[in-house]
């Protein structure tokens, strides 16, 4: 293990956590719930009946199911709150000010020498294969 796993898991988690904030500030666990909403309700549509008949009852929106209902509130709720949501934009930045922090690279990961010189050589033409011996 080298002596930079915790710091470079610790950026790891920190990371994901900003990402994971991200996606809950833009809405999106309300598309993950919906996604797997019309998977239930798909699966349980297409033990009834035919394929076709399973996806037009998924998606007709008259044949809603209850978390799918749950949903449509929710999304309502956000929506119906804009003052509150200038509040958690404020500590989605304070967050992202504290957890963040940037790293500089090693110096020998900035030596471009070593790098040139491969590609300088890898445009010269191969040399010539030694001569091979007659036998006369």
């Amino acid at each position: 293990m080298t002596p930079n796993a915790p710091a470079h898991a610790s950026l790891r988690l920190a990371q994901r956590g900003v990402v994971l904030l991200v996606c809950l500030s833009l809405g999106m666990h309300w598309a993950l719930l919906q996604g797997i909403a019309w998977t239930g309700m798909l699966i349980s549509f297409a033990r009834e009946g035919a394929m076709i008949e399973a996806v037009e009852k998924t998606f007709d929106g008259q044949h809603a199911c209850a978390l799918c209902l749950k949903v449509k509130e929710g999304r309502d709720s956000d929506e119906k709150q804009p003052q509150q949501a200038g509040q958690s934009l404020k500590k989605l930045d304070a967050v992202l000010v504290a957890v963040v922090k940037l790293i500089a690279p090693a110096a020998e990961e900035l030596n471009f020498a070593v790098l040139r010189e491969q590609s300088v050589s890898r445009n010269e033409r191969p040399e010539m294969p030694p001569p091979r011996r007659v036998l006369v």
